[in-house]
């Protein structure tokens, strides 16, 4: 209890100004003036309320250390010394041994108690030190940074705001996977410096993670000409131990009271600036709310996703792909739709991205895969057989239940390996090519199709797509959507479709939108062409709708159903 007692009030004069100091001295003496006028008013030492006198003595030596220790203790013993009766009823005084002994020990525990709270005292500057500082850097951390925000946002204005940039060091903690967390504090302490020679003086800079920075600026023309310094040497190596080292580093910036009200709110706003700038790939973002809406949206959803896939709401919807050769429909790209309950339809591009980061989009490529399989199996039961495929995600490459689950849901609808194909976008196959090439292998024994998604915007090289074995190519629309006004896309096209007749792969060009492109494809050998020209995504009983529908009209007509 005593030792609390202590802890409690040794904190309350750790950053005592001296305002309060003087108050307390004061408090202090008429504490020990009120003691000793108790002591005499009832009775004299010889009772007990003259034990009274250590409070004066513990606080003086709590608030003011080893002297105020000393001096309350002396400053007591003389109070209730040769001056204070033994007993005033009888008017006896007490011996000189008696008030000495008593001030000695006075001061004896004001002394001790001062040396305790002058340990205390440091204790508490250190914790609270430790509380708002990185203990390795010395920069203030995440707590530090909050409480010098508040500070220096209560005089920001609109033409002189606070400036909050935060950093992330991307491939930080590749860098000490790989040379070892001693290397990597190293690197880290020549990113500091680099920063600290970066920013202007008074700005204020923190460690609020292992591998983020900020920096805190309140002169729009210095912050302006910081974001110039830093893009300039963003590119820049670091020399650690002999070895150049290049830190990939993402930057996001926010203003208070522009973009923020408060600290947290303004270190959220730069947050968000800072993942936008690594998703988009840019050295350096700056807060937008229109990103902030759609990444809140967004994640809001993928909170609802389980429930979602659940309750049945993830849809497989599926556009046709059509044969050049004979204007059939030979197969599908199946495509996942959300029917939320609220919002209607939610298109994949708010749900399937956040998903992809997380093991989530496992289960959602398990319930497409089901879902396009049964609708295959069904179109084979009324007489339609038609090659079904599947996008996988980077992250679906490795789940280890993939081929199970898409031998599972091929025996259960009465499906055979031809009628599927999984595509894999060439980005993917370049994330980790050599899990690629034993994965494809893998599909390609069991007689599954593979194609490369989005062919021709990756970094996928001819010795890799030799080793790949896969069936077809996928030409992206990027090339496609142009091409009977683009002679470089049309030069692009026909190299690509020469590549691929050489290796002995089908082709598909995506994106697809009129007829001036469809007959070049044709005219130059394309096995398939995708597209809203050719057939926009749709159901399943839609889908055979449109296979109906084209097999009653002429063979080369482009159908606008659903259009």
């Amino acid at each position: 209890m005593l030792v609390k007692l202590l802890r409690h009030t040794g904190a309350m004069f750790v950053a005592m100004p001296r305002g309060a100091k003087l108050t307390a001295a004061l408090a202090i003496s008429l504490l020990a003036l009120g003691t000793a006028w108790l002591v005499y008013a009832t009775g004299g030492v010889r009772f007990a309320y003259l034990h009274l006198m250590y409070v004066p003595v513990v606080i003086s030596a709590l608030a003011f250390g080893v002297p105020g220790g000393v001096v309350a203790g002396i400053a007591g013993g003389l109070l209730l010394g040769p001056g204070m009766p033994q007993n005033t009823s009888t008017g006896e005084m007490q011996g000189l041994l008696n008030w000495m002994y008593r001030l000695t020990f006075f001061t004896l525990i004001g002394a001790l108690v001062g040396v305790g709270a002058q340990h205390l005292r440091r204790h508490l500057h250190e914790m609270q030190w430790l509380h708002e500082h990185h203990p390795d850097t010395g920069l203030l951390n995440l707590a530090g940074l909050i409480k010098q925000l508040d500070r220096m946002m209560r005089g920001a204005t609109e033409q002189r705001p606070v400036t909050l940039s935060i950093t992330q060091l991307n491939n930080f903690l590749e860098i000490q996977n790989t040379f070892g967390t001693a290397f990597g504090m190293r690197v880290l302490a020549q990113v500091l410096q680099r920063a600290q020679n970066l920013v202007p003086p008074g700005s204020l800079l923190a460690l609020v993670q292992p591998d983020r920075l900020a920096c805190v600026m309140s002169d729009p023309q210095a912050a302006s000409l910081t974001r110039e310094r830093v893009e300039a040497a963003s590119n820049e190596s670091y020399l650690v131990d002999g070895l150049p080292i290049h830190v990939e580093a993402s930057i996001g910036v926010a203003q208070a009271p522009g973009h923020a009200q408060t600290p947290e709110e303004l270190l959220q706003k730069a947050s968000i600036a800072m993942h936008w700038a690594a998703s988009s790939e840019s050295a350096i973002s700056r807060y937008d709310s229109a990103n902030d809406r759609t990444s809140r949206d967004n994640l809001i959803l993928l909170g609802t996703l389980p429930d979602a896939i659940a309750r049945g709401e993830l849809q497989v919807w599926h556009q046709a792909k059509v044969s050049l050769a004979s204007g059939e429909v030979a197969g599908t790209e199946a495509l996942l739709r959300w029917k939320h309950p609220q919002r209607g339809m939610v298109p994949p591009g708010n749900f399937i991205p956040q998903a992809e980061k997380t093991t989530l989009i496992d289960a959602v490529m398990h319930t497409m895969i089901a879902s396009a399989f049964a609708d295959a199996g069904s179109w084979r039961a009324s007489g339609h057989r038609l090659r079904v495929a599947v996008n996988l995600s980077v992250r679906n490459l490795g789940d280890r239940l993939l081929l199970d689950v898409i031998e599972r849901n091929a025996q259960r609808h009465g499906l055979e390996p031809s009628d599927i194909e999984l595509e894999i976008t060439e980005s993917a196959v370049m994330a980790d090519p050599d899990h690629c090439i034993r994965l494809i292998s893998q599909l390609r024994d069991h007689g599954y199709g593979v194609a490369i998604d989005d062919f021709g915007v990756g970094h996928s090289s001819l010795a890799y797509l030799q080793k790949l074995h896969v069936s077809a190519l996928k030409i992206d629309q990027e090339f496609v959507k142009t091409l009977a006004s683009d002679a470089n896309n049309q030069k692009i096209v026909r190299a690509i479709l020469q590549l691929a007749r050489a290796l002995g792969l089908h082709t598909v060009a995506e994106g697809v939108e009129d007829d001036a492109s469809l007959a070049l494809l044709r005219e130059w050998g394309c096995d398939y062409a995708q597209g809203y020209g050719v057939h926009r995504p749709a159901p399943s009983l839609e889908l055979l709708q449109f296979i109906a529908q084209r097999r009653a009209g002429p063979l080369a007509a482009l159908s606008r159903l659903d259009r």
